[in-house]
């Protein structure tokens, strides 16, 4: 399952001008707008829930989990958490190779571009959705606690549609063990760092 592997193009322009070598990178536009749209679209999703949040007058830690979790608790399940990512792709093998050719290839404005979107601003958006608002408003419901962590995962899982149904499963379970992490820490803060770990691992 790699992340955000596709073919980049450097092109490299050599000419001679008043006696000096010149060289010239060009960037492919398309790859720099489809990376941009994959930072704007959480950065979006972020913006809006803040917006809510001002406009209703509503805490966020009431809302959206948005409090500072217990630190042991914390990085214990960080700790489970890259137990099971690794353990889950010993067996599984769903990350695929290491390939680090796009990296080598593509721009570093692409290349930060998409860790950023990637590893920072999508687990963000994600679980301040699924494990905060949508975690708290079904938790609050006739649910309970139990609808919001399956509820959660499993639509969670169900938006990553183009990935194989296995992967969708462990997505789902992975998503399980966020919702019980953002219950047990009462923190949404929790699952985002597992969510990032995720995606660190993932991305490469």
């Amino acid at each position: 399952m790699p992340i955000l592997r596709r073919e980049a193009r450097l092109i490299c322009q050599f000419t001679r001008q008043r006696g000096l070598l010149r060289i010239s990178l060009g960037m492919n536009t398309t790859q720099l707008e489809t990376t941009l749209l994959k930072v704007a679209g959480p950065l979006f999703a972020i913006s809006i829930m803040l917006f809510a949040l001002r406009v209703r007058r509503r805490p966020a830690a009431e809302i959206l989990g948005w409090r500072k979790p217990p630190v042991t608790a914390t990085v214990l399940w960080l700790l489970f958490y890259a137990g099971f990512i690794l353990g889950s792709n010993y067996f599984m093998n769903w990350r695929g190779p290491w390939d680090f050719t796009v990296w080598k290839h593509d721009p570093l404005l692409v290349d930060s571009l998409r860790v950023l979107a990637v590893v920072l601003l999508g687990p963000i958006a994600e679980e301040l959705i699924f494990r905060g608002f949508l975690f708290t408003r079904i938790s609050q419901s006739k649910l309970g606690v139990a609808g919001a962590v399956v509820l959660t995962a499993v639509v969670w899982g169900a938006i990553h549609y183009n990935y194989t149904p296995a992967e969708i499963a462990l997505l789902c379970f992975a998503g399980v063990l966020l919702g019980l992490a953002r219950y047990q820490t009462r923190s949404v803060v929790t699952p985002i760092l597992m969510h990032i770990t995720w995606n660190l691992y993932a991305i490469w």
